[in-house]
């Protein structure tokens, strides 16, 4: 009854988490602003470097429409801008003279790889004297300050999150909307931070913009979410094609959303739920000055059947499992209650009579072995990472070493290069980072699989051994997810200087062999190196999860021993009046029919 009580108290106060994700340009502020019913999201000119926002119903001591701005440590800023710095090629970040060599850098020598690191780095600069002070902290901040730290890049750089609380109909029933940081902003290469969201929100928002191809950022992020997308227990994903009303036609609608459709089941997306529509003309209905728009409108629907549908019908099978088995030993005690005392008093001394065995039969069920058979799988999937990261490694290489980005007349090529270089290996590091993130997903859910099947067959072998009610507990809440360092796939394991040799100028390069030559260069040290720390990773994920199922084979273990405790008590108080036996009886109907309402819903 305690578990019972419990999970009650957890869906009346449940939250629901609902995680933006998409370019910055794709309108992710304006859609949230719809949702919301007004413009409280502003959008960023410049948002290479924004921050997260997570837009709340205000709690207990905190006003509507108010924020609580957090600001980077000073270490954490150091680390971004070393890393833009190692990125541009500007050799190592140093406290005295960055400012300087920062002012002294020119758009027009930067390639296309290196410009959200020059914005970054420029906007660090102009902001640098006003915030160096209030790094570590945070603040409370009105609706217009939270303004200028969400949209103003020389503010927005040295954010680390907002939590902005605003009451509307969509918050005060529990949902927090996160807009996350652009999939094209500096803060992408954080892999860990969008997993996390991913993994733990109750719903993901993809956007994108209408006559927007999908960029190399997108295309990594619908990755990562066709990785993860078989691991989740619904479908929880939701793709939306935004500024609608810019289609000429109908017909014309209909391509950009076939060709959006495409690129999602390129990414392992099946049967996405898609939906074109504008959000400008849903926020202008929302306000009052426009007709409501259909494609919002037909999203809202769908999205609020997903919340009190599709996500109630998950904790309703939860609380209804937990219902049966309440039910079903409820009904034992009442039968034995029910019966004579001189039967009552033989169960109670078999019980008591059976406590080493019982005690010895949960040993058992700590010493069932599943390592071997994990230990197998987390080793297949991390081989079929090395062999899908070397595949994707050289279709990437094209992308970099392209005749756009070197060519004389676009700033140094030596510099250009060593860009170039540093950004391919950086884009297989953030894939690798990724795939092994989405492995970890599997790995937990083949954990959580053998461990049901373990406790289930020890329920049916001893239930009826020791003639009490067993069951095998609901999984227990998130894995955690083991640490994978950023920047595995170091740069510096790949050395520009090593490799220009190749490039004796851009017409040899890319009309002769020299491109084809560097390929082939790179790719033994690579498919190596991979090898290498994918090895490292299963030894850390064997370790990680090897505490994690002892953990929850401990939980289970303690619940067994709990529904012994429970048992023997009811036992111990058998003496019950009429009166008590009929009010038990009703107990038991009156759960039949929860059983019977949640199944129904």
């Amino acid at each position: 009854m305690r578990e019972l009580t419990r999970r009650a108290a957890e869906l009346r106060s449940g939250t629901f988490t609902v995680a933006l994700f998409g370019a910055f340009s794709a309108g992710k502020s304006s859609f949230a602003s719809a949702l919301l019913g007004e413009a409280v999201l502003p959008v960023s000119p410049h948002p290479t470097t924004a921050a997260i926002i997570r837009v709340m119903a205000p709690g207990e001591g905190q006003r509507h429409n108010t924020a609580r701005i957090r600001f980077k440590s000073r270490e954490a800023m150091v680390e971004d801008l070393a890393y833009s710095f190692g990125a541009l090629g500007l050799g190592a970040w140093q406290e005295k003279g960055w400012l300087e060599t920062v002012r002294r850098l020119e758009a027009a020598e930067i390639p296309a790889a290196g410009r959200a690191h020059f914005s970054f780095l420029k906007a660090a600069a102009a902001g640098w004297e006003a915030a160096e002070s209030v790094l570590g902290q945070s603040i409370v901040a009105d609706a217009a300050e939270f303004g200028r730290f969400a949209a103003e890049e020389e503010k927005a750089c040295f954010v680390a999150d907002i939590d902005f609380y605003y009451a509307c109909p969509l918050t005060e029933q529990g949902i927090v909307l996160v807009d996350t940081p652009g999939a094209d902003s500096i803060h992408a290469r954080h892999t860990g931070v969008t997993f996390q969201y991913m993994k733990n929100s109750d719903a993901i928002i993809f956007i994108t913009y209408y006559n927007h191809a999908f960029s190399r950022a997108d295309k990594q992020l619908l990755s990562q979410l066709g990785r993860m997308k078989g691991s989740f227990a619904l479908d929880k994903m939701f793709f939306v094609v935004n500024a609608a009303d810019l289609a000429a036609s109908d017909e014309e609608l209909a391509a950009v959303v076939e060709y959006v459709r495409d690129g999602l089941q390129t990414a392992g997306i099946r049967e996405p739920n898609l939906f074109a529509l504008s959000s400008l003309q849903a926020l202008r209905a929302e306000q009052g000055g426009a007709t409501e728009d259909p494609g919002f409108a037909r999203f809202r629907r769908q999205f609020a059947e997903f919340l009190e549908v599709d996500l109630g019908s998950l904790a309703a099978a939860s609380a209804s499992a937990l219902l049966e088995q309440t039910k079903e030993r409820l009904a034992k005690w009442i039968a034995a209650a029910d019966s004579d005392a001189e039967q009552a008093e033989r169960k109670l001394a078999a019980l008591t009579g059976s406590r080493a065995a019982f005690e010895a039969a949960v040993k058992e069920f700590m010493a069932a072995e599943i390592g071997r058979e994990w230990n197998q799988e987390n080793e297949e999937l991390l081989f079929h990472v090395v062999q899908r990261l070397r595949l994707q490694a050289l279709d990437a290489y094209a992308e970099y070493f392209h005749p756009s980005l070197l060519q004389d007349g676009a700033g140094p090529l030596k510099r250009n290069f060593a860009i170039a270089m540093r950004g391919w290996v950086s884009q297989i590091s953030g894939e690798l980072e990724r795939e092994l993130l989405a492995t970890t997903l599997r790995l937990e859910r083949k954990a959580e699989g053998l461990l049901a099947r373990e406790a289930e067959k020890w329920c049916r072998g001893n239930g009826e051994r020791f003639d009490m009610p067993l069951e095998a507990p609901a999984p227990s809440g998130e894995w955690s997810t083991p640490e994978i360092p950023e920047g595995l796939l170091d740069s510096a394991y790949f050395p520009p200087e090593d490799y220009w040799p190749y490039f004796k100028n851009p017409k040899a390069f890319f009309e002769g062999q020299g491109k084809m030559q560097l390929r082939s260069k790179l790719e033994g040290p690579l498919t190596e190196r991979l090898q290498e720390l994918v090895h490292r990773m299963q030894g850390v994920f064997r370790d990680h999860y090897a505490g994690e199922i002892e953990k929850r084979k401990q939980q289970i273990a303690g619940y067994f021993t709990g529904l012994w405790h429970e048992w023997e008590d009811s036992l111990k108080s058998l003496k019950v009046t009429e009166e008590e036996l009929a009010h038990w009886q009703k107990a038991e109907a009156q759960l039949g029919r929860y059983r019977e309402e949640t199944d129904v819903r």
